[in-house]
């Protein structure tokens, strides 16, 4: 079960958590909102927000 915080905001993950685009299996799960931004910023062709300028640590 992940953790009930966001690490990528800070907000609360919700009922359906997201998987961070960042890591190949993708086990790092993110609010829905962070996850939206993800993929939006993967479809611009943008670079994603590097865990280290995340607020919060996995």
């Amino acid at each position: 079960m992940p953790d009930t915080r966001c690490p990528r905001c800070g907000g609360p993950l919700g009922e359906r958590p997201a998987r961070s685009r960042l890591t190949t299996d993708r086990e790092v799960f993110i609010c829905t909102t962070c996850g939206t931004e993800e993929a939006v910023r993967e479809a611009q062709g943008q670079a994603p927000v590097p865990f280290g300028e995340w607020p919060l640590t996995t």
